[in-house]
């Protein structure tokens, strides 16, 4: 069964706030590390895909995932092109905590947050996210992301999938 935060209407991103489709993303995010979850959902399939994320997002992605990252179950054509979660950018992680999203404006909305607190030894920084978003279909939805890493941000992950795409 899934938690109650994925019963909400995904339809519910309404235009002119570009909080919104990010906040749903990070929540899901949030849920999906918790300590103990064991109901994983990825924000890159559906129902989630096409109501937060861009036309063009979801073909790069759609294109990508014809290079599965894992060997299909015989009959599956299609599957995830990455073998870690593309939007914390990572494989393993503790529970993400302290979580901020700021508006930048302009349709830049910047996620904040902690997910190695339960590490021995890591250095506690804020990881960050830098989402861009655009109205589309009179719903703000996200047309990429980055990560900041050490200060500097990593190549969108729209442009990772179109490097997979051409594999």
């Amino acid at each position: 069964m899934l938690p109650l935060l994925f019963l909400l209407d995904v339809t519910s991103v309404q235009a002119g706030d570009p909080v919104v489709p990010v906040k749903q993303v990070m929540d899901i995010e949030v849920s999906n590390w918790k300590q103990g979850s064991t109901d994983s959902v990825s924000v890159l399939d559906d129902p989630y895909l096409e109501k937060l994320f861009t036309a063009d997002f979801v073909a790069a992605y759609r294109e990508a995932s014809k290079h599965p990252a894992y060997d299909l179950p015989e009959g599956q054509t299609t599957g995830s092109p990455f073998d870690y979660d593309p939007i914390i950018n990572g494989q393993d992680s503790c529970p993400i905590e302290d979580l901020r999203i700021e508006d930048d404006g302009d349709g830049q909305v910047t996620a904040l947050y902690n997910n190695t607190k339960c590490m021995e030894g890591v250095e506690q920084v804020d990881q960050t996210i830098i989402f861009h978003v655009k109205e589309e279909g009179g719903a703000m939805k996200i047309d990429d992301l980055f990560h900041v890493i050490q200060g500097e941000s990593n190549d969108g992950l729209k442009e990772q999938m179109q490097a997979i795409a051409k594999q």
